[in-house]
């Protein structure tokens, strides 16, 4: 009997042990349940649906506005492209108006940026609770846009670069295509044997060259200049030595001394190492495209790809094809390389048949 006794109340006790086990595990699975479904998850979505909805009305009303960013951004590149264009074309009517259209779109493209962000960090949600109140879907959207308007900030900036960059430009190819034409003067006044006034005109020709000079300090904090520093300097080298040679020819008068006659194989060592086939204006395109224009054209391709790409990962839903908006821009595809390369083909400046012309000592 004792035995039977204790065989029975070591089973009541295991029966309790299991019951109290059984009781701990079903409270432990509901706390893991519980933990496992916090706000701001799918399992929980109803504790975020009211966050999310009203965070979801300013967010898709931001992606139409950054796709319309996105095309302006595209047409303003466009525009930087065109500029190229016309500056290396010589047509600076053309590039007047395209700078200035430039200017406006990039203006209006910094504000309504600026519109955007103020919009994005006020989201309805906004503010340290935001994993409490809003799903991590809606946080991913406003920092993807957030991103994404970002990008654009510095383009009114760069578009000014640019703008800066082919005023200097078109300046610098207005002196040195009139310090061209007016040296050739000068030199077929020489030829004539009017010499005071042909100096006369030099002295015109060479202050071109000082104006050149001047820009070309301005540009060369930005801007390689090494290329054009040595074409302004055999100009002047050589309008130096036809302005000395002019200068003993007067006062030898008629005569060939020893001082006409080294004057004369001074400019004749000079001409020589006067470019033969490029022009001032050449050259300074050339300069101009590889520095500021061409980086300034860079940049806004660059914003206008993260632009593009932030939409795409945003969804089609809120964002419509840019290619069907605008069927004719091109803007899906790859940018149009922009002209850097010096054209071929430069019709000769006409200076070297005018400077070869210099009054020769024996001449005179």
């Amino acid at each position: 009997m004792p035995a039977m006794t204790r065989s029975l109340q070591r089973a009541a006790l295991t029966v309790v042990w299991l019951l109290i086990v059984a009781v701990v595990s079903v409270g432990a699975a509901g706390l893991v349940a519980a933990m496992a479904n916090q706000p701001a998850t799918a399992a929980r979505a109803e504790l975020t649906s009211d966050g999310d909805a009203a965070a979801g009305v300013v967010l898709d009303r931001v992606q139409g506005e950054l796709t319309e960013l996105t095309a302006d951004v595209d047409r303003l590149g466009e525009l930087g492209r065109g500029a190229l264009t016309s500056m290396v074309s010589s047509d600076f009517t053309t590039l007047e108006t395209t700078v200035a259209d430039g200017l406006t779109l990039a203006r209006t493209i910094d504000t309504r940026s600026a519109q955007v962000r103020e919009e994005l960090v006020t989201v309805p949600g906004t503010g340290p609770r935001e994993a409490l109140v809003w799903s991590p879907d809606t946080a991913h959207r406003r920092d993807v846009a957030l991103a994404a308007v970002t990008a654009t900030g510095g383009l009114e900036v760069a578009w000014q670069r640019l703008a800066a960059g082919s005023t200097v430009a078109v300046r610098l190819t207005v002196l040195l295509t009139d310090h061209d034409r007016i040296a050739g003067e000068a030199a077929a006044t020489g030829r004539k044997l009017k010499f005071a006034a042909a100096l006369a005109t030099l002295a015109t020709a060479e202050d071109k060259l000082v104006q050149a000079k001047a820009l070309r300090d301005a540009l060369a904090n930005t801007v390689d200049v090494s290329t054009l520093t040595q074409w302004i300097d055999r100009n002047v080298e050589y309008d130096t030595a036809l302005q000395h040679l002019y200068e003993v020819t007067l006062a030898a008068k008629g005569k060939v001394t020893k001082a006409v006659i080294d004057a004369a194989l001074a400019e004749r060592k000079a001409r020589d190492f006067l470019p033969s086939n490029t022009t001032g204006l050449v050259i300074i395109l050339a300069e101009i495209g590889r520095g500021g224009l061409n980086q300034a054209v860079i940049g806004i391709e660059e914003t206008r790809a993260k632009l593009q790409t932030a939409l795409d990962e945003l969804g089609p839903a809120a964002s419509p094809d840019l290619g069907s908006a605008n069927p004719s821009d091109g803007s899906s595809d790859a940018p149009t390389d922009t002209p850097t390369d010096t054209p071929t083909g430069n019709p000769s400046d006409g200076r070297g048949n005018a400077q070869s012309g210099a009054p020769s000592p024996s001449g005179n």
